[in-house]
Formats: C-alpha cells, sequence, structure tokens
C-alpha cells in the first residue's frame, strides 16, 4: 500500500510539471490577459509594477525543487515570459525569485513602438479617472466637501 501511495504522489507532482509546461508553451506573446487567465487559470503570486502586471506560477516538480513560470502582461497584451527552476526545500513560495524587471521594460517599449495608437490615453479616459480618485477621496474623508467643489473646478477648467 505505501508504494502504491508513493506511486501516485509521483505520477501527480510529474502531471502537474508537464502540465504547467505545456500551458506555457500554449501561449504565445501577444495572447490576452483573458487568454493567459484561461489557460493558467488565476495567478497565485501577482504583482503590478509600472502598469505591468506579473503573473507567477509555481509547482513542486521533484523533492525539493520547483517549476517556475511567469508571464508579463501591458495594456491587455502578454508581451513577455520566462521560466525557471529552483531548488527549494522550504517550498516554492520561498523559492521565488526577485523579478528582473530590465527585460521585461525592454519588452515594454517594443510594444509601445509597435503600437503606438495604444499607447496615448484617452483624455476622456482621464478625465473620469481624475473625477473617480477625487469623488473617493471626498467619499473618505480625505477631502472636505469644499475642497473636493474646488479640485473638480481645476480638473475641469485644465480640460478646456
Amino acid at each position: 500500500m505505501p508504494k502504491v501511495i508513493i506511486l501516485l504522489l509521483l505520477i501527480t507532482v510529474l502531471s502537474s510539471c508537464g502540465s504547467l509546461e505545456t500551458k506555457f508553451a500554449e501561449l504565445q506573446l501577444g495572447a490576452t490577459r483573458s487568454d493567459v487567465a484561461r489557460v493558467m487559470g488565476p495567478a497565485p503570486y501577482k504583482f503590478t509594477h509600472e502598469k505591468v502586471d506579473a503573473w507567477r506560477y509555481a509547482v513542486i516538480a521533484g523533492f525539493g525543487y520547483c517549476d517556475y513560470r511567469e508571464f508579463y502582461i501591458y495594456r491587455d497584451s502578454l508581451i513577455y515570459k520566462n521560466v525557471y527552476h529552483r531548488a527549494s526545500i522550504a517550498g516554492c513560495t520561498a523559492g521565488l525569485k526577485d523579478i528582473d524587471w530590465k527585460p521585461v521594460f525592454a519588452a515594454v517599449r517594443d510594444y509601445d513602438t509597435k503600437h503606438p495608437a495604444e499607447n496615448t490615453e484617452s483624455s476622456s479616459d482621464d478625465l473620469v479617472g481624475q473625477l473617480q480618485e477625487l469623488n473617493r477621496m471626498r467619499e473618505s474623508g480625505a477631502l472636505t466637501e469644499e475642497e473636493y467643489q474646488r479640485a473638480k473646478e481645476i480638473i475641469l477648467i485644465q480640460r478646456d
């Protein structure tokens, strides 16, 4: 019986590694955020830095050994992927490396060069965002009603 349990555990571990590898290969640069979520499932480790979302996945690939896959999403597009393996007897979370943002930001610059029309935000979207943020500040008590009205007026005057 113990041999059967060990065998089942080994099969589960090895199949999860292969599954992560297969899913990683399925996603090509340019895939959408929803494509990544559909194929990979929810990211257990998410970070956002300067408008880039880092989605990181990890599975145990053997005793004290983890397999890591990373996806970097910018403006709803997969712009960079990374893979690494690392020994970690404390679990995969402890084995996460610090993100090397240099190649990610190179991919951002490349994306912005190839998609210049998408690089500019709509001024109406910006206005709505500014007014929503202002309203949140008022509702949280960070601004009085008078401060809110004054700031709102300044934002609307600057728009004209």
